[in-house]
């Protein structure tokens, strides 16, 4: 076998030592732990092709279990989300359908079936509701929804100490209640936001695989709730493990901004808009934003030279007419900035 590189040899090796302890077990969703951590950590650096290439190993290795197609499909979402792009959106439908399929013959074919299994298709018809809604596909993302997250809830209650399906309750809870928030004085309309920022908080303490999916929805939670000093904390956190990560990094951006310590922000915000001016691809989505937040920040620092400069590079971004679209809002800050420093 050739290795492109050094890191692919390392892959590989670490793959056939994984695969020597899976074969010797009989439950691959207990035994594959360090395996997969080391793919989601891959992720949260944004080497997507090292998670990818490890988690089509292990769809080789075990076709017929839902394990490697969840992570998958969480991969090339973590990937979508990040670059803000539809680009792989059948692929990720493709991984993510595969994941349900795969854990119905499991739990039909089973008298009982491995919890991983329950927990793989409930998070599966979750995400599944989650790109639904971005598309406004609402009826089937309601359905999808409900029913991924009646079966985390099933899970729970067999074993209370099964973390990791924590946080997609605890996130379902927060923002069904924070959306329903006018008529949560109803009696059958209870508020559950608190009790969902404890689920999630459960799953960044002691969640096998969600620890930093949690940890970064806990953050955007954090800041929709006001608490801006306690996301900025989270995000933080977050650094300290994976420093160059623009998950974390929005975090810390938009947390310091909320808690108005704007020259902590740009900090952040000069270390996002790096990161992602070298990535690939970049449709300039994310650069907008970050470079708009710039200003405000620099407006607020009365720096205005600098608000200027970041004005001038927007001037000269080539933005597609679906991006502009979806910029709407930060198009139209950019214009009252612009009155303000060239009126």
């Amino acid at each position: 076998m050739i290795f492109k590189n050094k890191t692919s040899f390392l892959v590989a090796l670490f793959l056939l030592i994984s695969f020597t302890r899976l074969q010797s077990n009989q439950s691959i969703t207990v035994e594959n732990d360090s395996l997969i951590q080391k793919a989601i950590e891959f992720s949260i650096q944004h080497d997507y092709e090292l998670a990818e290439e490890i988690f089509l190993k292990i769809i080789n290795k075990y076709p017929e279990h839902p394990i490697g197609y969840f992570f998958m499909a969480a991969t090339i979402q973590s990937k979508m989300i990040d670059f803000e792009t539809e680009k792989w959106d059948d692929k990720f439908f493709y991984y993510i359908n595969l994941t349900i399929e795969k854990a119905d013959s499991m739990i039909t074919g089973r008298a009982k079936t491995d919890s991983w299994v329950k927990f793989y298709k409930g998070s599966a018809l979750s995400y599944l509701a989650f790109f639904e809604g971005r598309r406004e596909k609402y009826l089937p993302a309601i359905g999808h929804a409900i029913s991924g997250i009646s079966l985390l809830k099933k899970i729970t209650k067999i074993n209370p100490l099964f973390y990791d399906a924590y946080f997609g309750i605890g996130s379902y809870n927060y923002w069904v209640s924070r959306i329903t928030r006018f008529v949560n004085w109803l009696p059958l309309i209870p508020d559950k936001r608190e009790s969902g920022i404890q689920m999630v908080k459960q799953a960044v303490e002691k969640g096998k695989f969600t620890q930093y999916a949690a940890m970064n929805e806990l953050i955007w939670i954090l800041l929709d709730a006001g608490n801006s000093e306690q996301a900025l904390y989270y995000a933080q956190a977050g650094l300290k493990n994976f420093p160059d990560s623009r998950f974390f990094l929005w975090g810390a951006a938009k947390s310091s901004f909320a808690a108005k310590n704007f020259k902590t922000s740009i900090e952040y915000f000069q270390q996002l808009l790096e990161s992602i001016t070298n990535a690939i691809p970049n449709n300039h989505y994310n650069e907008y934003i970050c470079r708009v937040k710039l200003i405000e920040c620099f407006l607020e620092t009365n720096n205005k030279q600098q608000a200027k400069n970041q004005i001038d590079c927007l001037k000269f971004l080539i933005l597609s007419p679906e991006i502009k679209k979806r910029l709407k809002k930060q198009r139209k800050r950019f214009e009252q900035f612009e009155k303000i420093l060239d009126p």
